[in-house]
């Protein structure tokens, strides 16, 4: 439990985060703040190298102007990693969200949970030495997981797109092995928290990140703050169920929307279907031919999947729309499945489409992004 002085001391560096550039004054009168309790909460982020006065910010009204003060880019820094069926992937970012190092270890499907887990810390071990940043200076490390986990005791429950990743104790074993503060959260969240603080849904308050690759998922920014649910696995967009489809899911279960538009559903149905073992991009290229076997395939998978994105609209009223990076895979089809989403939308109001920005890193940025915001004090 943190302290009145300490929630005071996050709040004024929040707001000089926030900001950018910002006086004294300015604090008072935003925060509502004792000046006496600024000046000294000041003095200390100065003294630690976290802030420093810069400019003269000139008032209107006679007197003094007023000195801003901002926050050195590289005086902390902030560890991402994420967890994929594949991969694992690493990053430093400095306040700015500039990568100051990242790199990425594979995994196979042989690796039982401990050796995955030992692969996370051989990973961190090797961005922090490489990066010759002082352990003092690294504020967390935000792990990205790919199921459903439990925020608050930081353990990785469970995986559909990887099956021995069960009940794994995630949090306390990365922090006993590194003695590093460390946060957990789903893929879809971290990737909404890379969108909200660097990326496209950086002045949007209400916005959903539609995750699409190995799985299905969906992001919740709704009024500032994540949408966590109860705990913390909120955003399962990729398990709700489709009507009468029969394809079984990683999860165990039936007609999972996953199971139908994931990457690898595609890639096993153009397979089941034309007897070819054919990767995503060799799909598209036959499609773009108009390939009828795979033309009939995909469209299926357009018609569920833009269905899919009209309900989540409907139910949650978004002023943005944000599009894995994915979806480029299907760049000349794009203002199609954009229309067919919209024709089932309750109605139609100016709603924004956009494609991430973000290459393969989205993930681990936004464990990175989850240990800044806690460093903040942000609730979010």
């Amino acid at each position: 439990m943190l302290s009145k002085y300490e929630i005071h001391k996050k709040n004024i560096l929040n707001k000089i985060y926030e900001k950018e550039k910002i006086s004294r004054k300015d604090l008072h009168e935003l925060l509502d703040l004792r000046f006496a309790t600024i000046t000294k909460i000041v003095k200390e982020l100065i003294k630690e190298g976290i802030i420093k006065e810069t400019g003269k910010k000139r008032k209107k009204e006679v007197g003094r102007p007023h000195s801003l003060l901002k926050i050195i880019p590289d005086s902390r820094f902030f560890i991402g990693c994420e967890l994929s069926p594949e991969k694992i992937t690493g990053v430093i970012l400095n306040f700015k969200g500039e990568i100051i190092i990242n790199n990425k270890t594979n995994i196979d499907k042989k690796d039982t949970k401990k050796g995955i887990l030992k692969k996370i810390v051989s990973l961190l071990e090797n961005i922090i030495t490489k990066s010759k940043i002082e352990k003092k200076e690294i504020c967390g490390i935000g792990f990205v997981d790919p199921g459903i986990v439990d925020v608050k005791k930081g353990i990785s429950v469970f995986s559909s797109i990887l099956p021995q990743w069960k009940n794994v104790e995630t949090k306390k074993y990365i922090e006993e092995k590194l003695n590093i503060k460390t946060f957990i959260i789903g893929s879809s969240q971290a990737k909404v928290l890379s969108e909200k603080f660097f990326g496209e849904g950086k002045d949007s308050k209400n916005f959903i990140f539609v995750e699409f690759g190995d799985g299905i998922a969906c992001g919740i920014m709704s009024e500032g703050k994540i949408i966590h649910g109860l705990g913390g696995v909120a955003g399962e967009f990729g398990h709700i169920k489709i009507y009468d489809r029969k394809e079984i899911c990683n999860c165990g279960k039936i007609g999972c929307l996953e199971a139908i538009a994931s990457i690898p559903a595609i890639e096993k149905k153009v397979m089941k279907t034309t007897g070819k073992k054919l990767n995503i991009n060799e799909i598209i290229y036959e499609y773009e031919k108009n390939n009828l076997e795979i033309k009939r395939t995909i469209d299926d998978v357009f018609e569920i999947f833009a269905l899919s994105i009209s309900n989540l609209i409907n139910l949650l009223n978004p002023e943005l729309v944000i599009l894995d990076k994915n979806f480029l895979l299907f760049e000349k089809f794009l203002d199609v499945f954009i229309k067919k989403i919209k024709i089932n939308m309750v109605y139609e109001y100016s709603i924004k489409f956009k494609i991430s920005n973000f290459k393969e890193n989205i993930g681990a940025i936004g464990g990175a992004c989850l240990s800044l915001s806690k460093f903040l004090g942000l609730d979010i």
